[in-house]
């Protein structure tokens, strides 16, 4: 009988993989133990050979549920003789070399104890086990272990230490395990900070009181907190709309199960099998017959989606299940600032915005805000925020291999960085718009832990080229003060090495044609970049087309404003500047007509800043109230267009430039026809759609790749394929945002690009010279 070593890496804790090696061990009859180590799991025994591969067979081919493993080996070591087969203490001794895993939502059987009066777990709001619960949000330190959480000042009950120690129950090495007799203390506070209660069934009942009466109530997460109110009570989404300064952006609905969703919105089958995933992000359906009374004009104006949820945690349905009915679950937050996670400034600052707030002794300590997606018709998923439930891990990565720690800061308006250290990669949750304090405090919180967890400190940090980005300062910053390599990658490139390394495609023969559309990046060329094509050949990434120049007024208010992005677009059309003069005071009229008669100093190629221009010509937005207000309500027009589209507006290329001034003209011109808005909304994204495909002809290229804010559009990502002439080959990101949440890891392939091309120099030099 030989002494075997098994060791499994991955998402491989927090996931039941001790208890499931246990179980295997006895039901196979071999001796020996598991454990936990910050490196993964750790598998001795002893046993034949061929019983010890049907063992290591067995746990590759059938992990938990939730497990992904990622690197796996066995091999014999000294003889050990073993008594029994044992879960071990965890180990501290390794270095950290694993996935971390996400928080997971509720699970069904747990859903069903808490719905079962003869459960002992019937009501208890923190019901979780094996399958799970909060993971990434309480954890201190590695490996996953109770004592190394949030979870350790809690002692467990008699009960549930024999569920824990039981092999065969479902909570075995739960490590969130808790139930009535040893619970997380819950409390009720009002506006002013007062504790009202700390009884459950009070709590529950003050809580659906005060949702009944209209008011608005602040429930503690697994991230953070969220702001609670009736979905049909137009009184309290109008006073939550002012309290949270968020005039138009649109909220998210909680439901109680799918049932209760289907009266409301219509479901394709991903969005049903999304809202049912362990990650439970908000999914943007289709509005339907609004059965339950919504108020839909003032969740989520002019929109054709409405964002829905299930609960994720026992607490919430717990909530909603009294409820009975929809209610709104924003982020509790003031807009442009993150989720506020601390109980101590929930309960002082939170009664600005919620008449109660209810909190609970599990202390939280990364942020997160609720994952949201989406699909196209034709399946397409769309990541528009990725974090609770999906971050930090990212999975399969094919970057390359180094022993190296490389922080990668990423973007500044969908901020997200990217930690590579010895072959593991962490993609941090989305961390929001770097201008604001809150957000960049959020972000070095984030990222100190992250690096903490991972006993790592980076020997290289790689920052986004515009000179003016808090996240970048602050990675030049740090290189500069600990004496580190720094590098700096344009914007819209990291967005193309982003989708090629999520494709698996940084070591392809073929050339790749990457098409980055998005608001604003700075330019190798010191201009404001955002419509570009690059070609990705020879591990090499070149800029071979863009959209036409157009001035970029007064910066970053543009960015805010589309009417001064169609002012700028009708600087190359001036007998039609009157078109827009409406959208202006007077005073504001006189001043920039001033403006555009000097000389411009500052232009843009932003596809986003061009798309905001035409909403602004249709007249459809002219302030954006959040970021991409104009493009949302630009798609959610074109949805409503049931024509079949021939015609086309002309995008023509032409040395490497899109002229876009005919385009604008036919618009123009279908406005001055009085052609409808949803027509020339549709026919806008149709000419787009097309415009690529001739480009992918010019340019005799198979493959391509999309990236950048504008393919969050659902309904432009379904039209490129359909208006293919030829048969291409089409990637969109998978794990990531094509927004800029994708940057930091987008820095990262960039970095591995760069260095594999400085490799090939290097041969092809010393190729030449052995020749000689």
């Amino acid at each position: 009988m030989q002494t075997y070593h098994i060791h499994i890496g991955g998402l491989v804790q927090g996931v039941g993989f001790r208890p499931f090696v246990y179980r295997m061990a006895i039901e196979m009859g071999i001796k020996g133990w598991v454990n936990n180590s910050p490196d993964g799991i750790h598998i001795e025994f002893s046993a034949s050979d061929d019983l010890a591969k049907d063992f290591y067979d067995h746990i590759l081919i059938h992990p938990p549920v939730n497990a992904i493993i990622t690197h796996h080996s066995i091999h014999p070591i000294a003889p050990r003789e073993f008594d029994s087969f044992s879960i071990q203490k965890s180990s501290n001794d390794a270095m950290p070399d694993l996935l971390i895993t996400p928080d997971i939502a509720i699970c069904p059987d747990c859903l069903q104890e808490i719905s079962d009066h003869t459960n002992r777990r019937y009501h208890y709001p923190f019901t979780t086990c094996l399958n799970c619960g909060p993971r990434y949000s309480i954890m201190q330190t590695l490996p996953y272990d109770r004592h190394n959480t949030t979870m350790d000042q809690l002692p467990m009950c008699e009960q549930c230490r024999e569920e824990y120690f039981n092999v065969v129950d479902k909570r075995h090495f739960s490590q969130t395990n808790t139930c009535a007799q040893c619970p997380i203390p819950m409390h009720l506070y009002d506006a002013n900070g007062k504790l009202i209660c700390s009884e459950n069934e009070i709590i529950f009942d003050a809580v659906d009181a005060a949702l009944t009466e209209g008011r608005i109530v602040a429930v503690k997460g697994i991230g953070g907190y969220l702001l609670l109110c009736d979905a049909a009570n137009e009184k309290a989404i109008e006073t939550l709309r002012e309290r949270k300064h968020r005039p138009s952006k649109p909220f998210a609905l909680l439901y109680k199960d799918i049932e209760m969703v289907l009266k409301d919105v219509i479901i394709s089958p991903e969005e049903q099998s999304a809202l049912r995933d362990k990650s439970a992000p908000i999914v943007l359906c289709r509005s339907g017959e609004n059965r339950n009374g919504i108020i839909q004009n003032k969740i989520a104006p002019g929109l054709q989606r409405t964002g829905i949820m299930l609960p994720y945690t026992a607490l919430l349905f717990l909530i909603i299940k009294r409820f009975n009915k929809p209610l709104v679950a924003t982020s509790a937050n003031f807009s442009g600032s993150p989720v506020i996670f601390n109980d101590e400034e929930a309960i002082v600052t939170l009664g600005e915005m919620a008449d109660l707030v209810l909190t609970y002794d599990r202390v939280i300590v990364t942020p997160q805000d609720d994952s949201v997606l989406q699909f196209s018709s034709l399946g397409q998923k769309i990541i528009l925020r990725r974090s609770r439930g999906l971050a930090p891990a990212f999975f399969n990565h094919t970057l390359g291999k180094t022993n190296e720690c490389i922080l990668a800061m990423g973007g500044e308006l969908k901020s997200a960085f990217a930690l590579y250290n010895n072959g593991n990669l962490l993609v941090s949750q989305f961390l929001g718009d770097q201008a604001s304090l809150g957000s960049q405090k959020s972000f070095v919180l984030t990222k100190n832990y992250l690096q903490q967890l991972f006993h790592c400190s980076p020997q290289k940090i790689i920052v986004d080229k515009h000179p003016g980005y808090f996240v970048s300062e602050r990675g030049r910053a740090e290189a500069m003060r600990k004496h580190i390599e720094l590098m700096e990658v344009q914007h819209h490139k990291a967005h193309f090495a982003a989708v090629l390394a999520e494709n698996n495609l940084l070591k392809t023969k073929e050339p790749v044609l990457g098409i980055v559309w998005d608001g604003a990046g700075y330019g190798d060329d010191q201009q404001i970049w955002g419509g570009e094509f690059f070609i990705f050949d020879n591990n090499s990434i070149s800029r071979v087309a863009h959209l036409d120049y157009f001035p970029q007024l007064l910066g970053d208010k543009m960015n805010r404003e589309p009417r001064l992005a169609a002012l700028s677009l009708l600087m190359k059309i001036p007998e039609y500047l009157e078109t827009i003069g409406h959208q202006f005071t007077d005073k504001e009229w006189k001043y920039y007509n001033q403006l555009i008669a000097k000389p411009v100093t500052l232009s843009t190629s932003s596809m986003g800043r061009f798309l905001d221009g035409i909403a602004a010509l249709l007249g459809i937005c002219s302030f954006n109230t959040f970021e991409g207000e104009a493009a949302m309500q630009l798609e959610a027009l074109a949805e409503n267009c049931k024509d079949t589209l021939i015609e086309k507006y002309p995008l023509p290329l032409a040395n490497g430039i899109l002229h876009w001034k005919d385009f604008i003209l036919g618009i123009l011109e279908d406005i001055q026809l009085k052609k409808e808005n949803n027509y020339i909304a549709k026919k806008v994204l149709y000419s787009l759609a097309k415009a690529i495909a001739c480009i992918s002809n010019e340019f005799k290229v198979n493959k391509m790749a999309f990236s950048g804010g504008v393919f969050q559009n659902a309904m432009l990502t379904d039209m490129i394929p359909e208006v293919m002439n030829e048969k291409k080959q089409l990637y969109f990101h998978q794990q990531l945002s094509p927004n800029d949440e994708c940057i930091g890891f987008g820095q990262l392939a960039y970095y591995f690009i760069y260095s594999n091309h400085e490799i090939e120099q290097e041969l092809k030099i010393s190729e030449a010279v052995s020749s000689l």
